[in-house]
């Protein structure tokens, strides 16, 4: 189930709620509670599928540092090859060195601009899915809350 039939599903819900007819002088609504409930356990089926998209991301995320690390470890090897090729004359070894650093402090920046960016990313992910979990979990409370008033009204008359 995808990002959207959660909304959607929220959106029913909402829509089923506003839609209830009211009981005249209560201030209360009478809903489908079989359609309520209904809703409720496809929104619990579809909050897994979020939490596993989040893992996958995770997991992506790990790949990519993963990557990032391994072509920083690459052209370090390359750039640490390429000052061995340069130790011919002392003038030569000295640019080799100097390229060599440039080099590695390079593949170094960009390591860690690599990092930088993947965490940025994750952390939108994470907290966008988290506000969206908070969003949803209000809506499934203030839900349950009126079925329970309703419930309690009901009781008592």
């Amino acid at each position: 189930m995808t990002q959207m039939n959660l909304i959607n599903l929220l959106g029913q819900l909402e829509e089923l709620i506003q839609r209830a007819p009211e009981v005249p002088l209560t201030g209360r609504a009478i809903i489908d509670g079989d359609l309520a409930l209904e809703l409720i356990e496809k929104i619990r089926n579809a909050i897994p599928e979020e939490i596993r998209r989040a893992e996958q991301l995770q997991g992506e995320r790990e790949a990519f540092l993963r990557e990032a690390q391994a072509e920083a470890d690459e052209t370090i090897q390359r750039a640490e090859a390429y000052a061995a090729k340069l130790v011919s004359d002392s003038h030569v070894v000295q640019r080799a060195k100097q390229e060599a650093e440039r080099i590695v402090d390079d593949a170094r920046r960009q390591c860690e601009e690599l990092k930088r960016e993947a965490d940025r990313y994750a952390l939108d992910v994470l907290t966008d899915l988290e506000g969206r979990l908070t969003n949803l979990l209000e809506v499934i409370r203030n839900g349950r809350a009126e079925l329970s008033k309703g419930q309690t009204n009901g009781a008592m008359e």
